[in-house]
């Protein structure tokens, strides 16, 4: 602890010495015009001012090195698989799966088949990136000099690659497969049917009347259309309000990304002006351009889609050849790469064999529990104009333009919400999803000797869901259920569960359907739990006997008295929490081994790149489903519903005795349930205490609007993701349009901005995203100058 304290002071001290020039005048080379304008506000935000966009882009670059450089090397590092070059063989795993599904291959792939518009993006990039590096006046952050490295010059392929990892971190699907072949595997196909996900028929489904267009008049009425465009004729939460839904009369759009928490945030805000761009939100480090935020004419939001875009293929292999697989009764040859692991303190690089197959990589090599050869057929992993989407979006003025930016957007699946200034509100479905033969609905791995199961094209991008302006006057997605069961398209059959949604309706309800600011900032915090008031629901029906222990007795009762909100504080939340997580183990790990339960719950196979599976969040509702059914197999084999119920509850008690007090009183949610914000190298003691923030008691859980989820095999902290950036968008006066992410804007240890937006994310605060320059000046902390050499 002492040393930790020591340690804190030393590097903060040798930080200062480190940060960025933020006022006054750099010369730097390359810029177009004669100078670029930098404004950072008071929470150290760039407001950037440039007449040409190669100024504007290359200007993004430079304060993005200047704020996260540490953070941008990791991003690349992981993206090309070399972190074990950096940090040693902790890193083996995560270097071995990116090498193997090939991010870096794909960001050289779309680099060379980019358009000339984002070619010239990313290069200004770059070269802004560049700048700073060989800047004379420019000092790295003091993690280098921890770990004794300097970074390498930046290039396009490094942007590129990285932006690869992130489509396909949020693309979903492959994973499940694997899982429930396991079940089937240990237990049976009968028997693991029962486990299978189910969207609750009580939650609402973002688009209930399928594809709905409707034009907005002048006069503000409604009528019918065909088509996406007007001139033709068709793990977050997002939602989009009309006018005629808010108290104020303006329409608004929201949205919270729930994402991993970390330090420095995964989310870089910026304003970007020049040029044809004027658009303002967050953005991520080591890519340029806005991903998610407004600019003059419209705002969007994005969410996870959870539509299927991924299959694993059983691929043959032949015996005489380990590097042939079998089509169609033939044996080709597969493609072999071979990748080289550098790894730090070791002599030799490890060599990675890659196959790759007509399907994509065998992946069975870097997954545990798979004893076929396994390739992943992902739309995630094909070629894309993803980030032509991004730039034609950042400009976009209209839903025309809005639909020809997510026609772009081909390699990642995404619930795109959209507003404009002209009152309309719309949604569109992103990424190409693949149409199947009838018999294949992407369940479990299927063979891929044949052409049985072959993709048979797309689902066309003008009939993926979308809408504009539907009659009920808002849309809401909770990444639950998209469309109706009779859409002529099938998408995939798991979504989140919808309880989240459920929620906004009835916050919506209750609010006598119309919203105010307020309102939305309520949503966003948040922490009634409509899955946990059904379970008390449920245990209040099945009329228990009283448990003979008093103090057992007591506990039951603070359960079924409490009224299904997750505060800090709560106390029969605290016993719900424990209890649903108990009984979930219990009943499954009667039949199933440890690593599959945890699966089951929701663990990936990979801590940086893969950390969740599609099952997370869908035990509750699927023990739920077993605890009403005495005939289940899974039930017998627990002991029965009566018996497994008074079982766990008793061990509650005991293990929240043990945990936080004999009294009652001491389980208090909030003490079992934090929040942190952990730095990459807190992941050694005494490091942590210098760079970690944090240990802050939270409401909520992954059922509650403001989501805050935990990791099965390690209760029960927020340590799987959290709304990691909130913001509120006032189409009809974009000045009052708010924001918050945290911990803050800064990488460097010793900047004021390292972790001051915390206290304000925590509380439901907002920082205003200053849009007119007048009131950027007013708010101004610094002004620096690029200036031409």
């Amino acid at each position: 602890m002492v040393l930790g304290k020591i340690m804190r002071f030393v590097l903060t001290q040798m930080s200062k010495r480190r940060l960025p020039i933020v006022d006054g005048e750099i010369e730097v080379e390359g810029l177009r015009g004669s100078s670029v304008e930098i404004i950072r506000d008071k929470w150290g935000i760039p407001h950037i001012f440039a007449d040409h966009k190669y100024d504007l882009f290359f200007a993004q670059g430079f304060v993005q090195a200047q704020d996260r450089l540490w953070q941008m090397e990791l991003n690349r590092r992981t993206a090309n698989g070399t972190l074990s070059e950096l940090i040693g063989d902790l890193a083996i795993e995560t270097d071995r799966t990116s090498r193997t599904f090939g991010f870096a291959r794909l960001g050289k792939i779309d680099w060379n088949n980019a358009t000339e518009e984002v070619k010239d993006c990313i290069q200004a990039y770059t070269d802004g990136v560049n700048a700073f590096l060989q800047h004379k006046k420019s000092k790295l952050p003091v993690e280098f000099t921890l770990i004794r490295h300097k970074p390498k010059m930046w290039s396009p392929e490094d942007s590129c690659a990285f932006a690869r990892v992130m489509l396909w971190q949020l693309s979903h699907a492959w994973y499940g497969e694997i899982v429930r072949s396991k079940i089937v595997e240990e237990v049976g196909a009968d028997h693991a049917a029962e486990l299978e996900i189910k969207f609750p028929i009580t939650h609402p489904i973002t688009l209930p009347n399928g594809i709905e267009f409707n034009v907005l008049s002048k006069d503000g009425i409604l009528s019918g259309s065909n088509g996406p465009f007007l001139s033709q004729g068709q793990g977050s939460n997002t939602w989009v309000v009309s006018k005629e839904k808010s108290t104020t009369g303006h329409t608004y759009l929201c949205n919270d990304m729930h994402l991993s928490l970390m330090l420095p945030s995964i989310w870089y805000e910026t304003h970007l002006m020049g040029a044809e761009f004027n658009v303002s939100g967050v953005s991520l480090c080591g890519v340029p351009m806005i991903l998610v935020g407004h600019n003059q004419s419209i705002a969007w939001g994005s969410t996870l889609a959870f539509t299927d875009a991924e299959d694993l293929y059983i691929e043959r292999m032949n015996e005489q050849n380990p590097n042939q697989y079998e089509v169609n009764g033939e044996f080709i040859d597969a493609e072999i790469i071979e990748e080289e692991i550098i790894i730090k303190g070791q002599e030799g690089p490890l060599i990675e064999k890659v196959l790759i197959t007509r399907h994509g990589p065998i992946i069975s090599d870097v997954i545990e529990g798979s004893n076929v050869r396994l390739a992943i057929n992902s739309m995630a992993l094909r070629p894309s104009q993803a980030l032509q989407g991004y730039i034609s979006l950042n400009k976009a003025s209209n839903w025309n333009e809005f639909v020809e930016a997510m026609r772009s957007i081909d390699a990642t699946q995404l619930n795109m919400s959209y507003a404009d200034t002209e009152n309309n509100i719309g949604y569109w479905v992103t990424g190409k999803v693949p149409l199947r033969v009838p018999k294949h609905k992407g369940t479990v791995p299927v063979p891929g000797w044949d052409d049985s199961y072959e993709w048979q094209g797309e689902i066309p991008f003008k009939s993926m869901p979308h809408a504009l302006n539907p009659k009920q006057g808002y849309i809401i997605n909770c990444n639950h259920k998209i469309v109706p069961d009779d859409f002529p398209y099938y998408l995939g059959d798991v979504w989140m569960n919808g309880a989240r949604a459920a929620r906004f309706e009835q916050m919506l309800k209750e609010r006598g359907e119309k919203l105010s600011v307020e309102d939305f900032k309520a949503m966003q915090m948040d922490v009634t739990c409509l899955p946990g008031k059904e379970f008390i629901e449920l245990i209040r029906n099945l009329g228990l006997p009283t448990p003979s222990n008093s103090e057992v007795a007591e506990a039951l009762q603070l359960l079924l008295s409490w009224n299904g909100v997750l505060s800090p504080e709560s106390i029969g939340g605290t016993i719900y929490e424990v209890l649903r997580y108990m009984i979930v183990r219990d009943i499954l790990s009667c039949s199933l081994s440890e690593n599959l339960v945890f699966e089951i719950m929701g663990k990936g196979f990979n801590p940086v790149l893969y950390h969740a599976n599609e099952f997370y969040g869908h035990d509750t509702y699927i023990i739920m489903r077993l605890l009403k059914s005495p005939n289940s197999w899974w039930i017998q084999e627990a002991g029965g519903t009566e018996e497994i119920i008074l079982r766990n509850l008793k061990k509650t008690f005991e293990w929240l005795t043990r945990s936080c007090g004999k009294k009652p009183t001491d389980w208090q949610w909030g003490k079992l349930h934090k929040v942190n914000f952990p730095h990459a190298m807190g992941l050694k003691r005494p490091l942590d205490q210098v760079f970690n923030r944090g240990n802050i008691p939270i409401g909520g859980d992954t059922d509650t609007l403001c989501q805050t989820a935990i990791h099965a095999d390690d209760p029960y902290n927020v340590n799987a993701w959290a709304p990691s950036h909130r913001q509120i968008i006032d189409l009809n006066d974009l000045s009052k349009s708010l924001m918050i992410f945290a911990p803050g804007q800064s990488g460097h240890l010793a900047s004021p901005h390292y972790d001051d937006l915390i206290p304000m994310w925590y509380k439901g605060d907002y920082h205003p995203m200053l849009w007119d320059r007048d009131e950027i000046k007013s708010r101004a902390q610094s002004r620096l100058l690029l200036k031409k050499n």
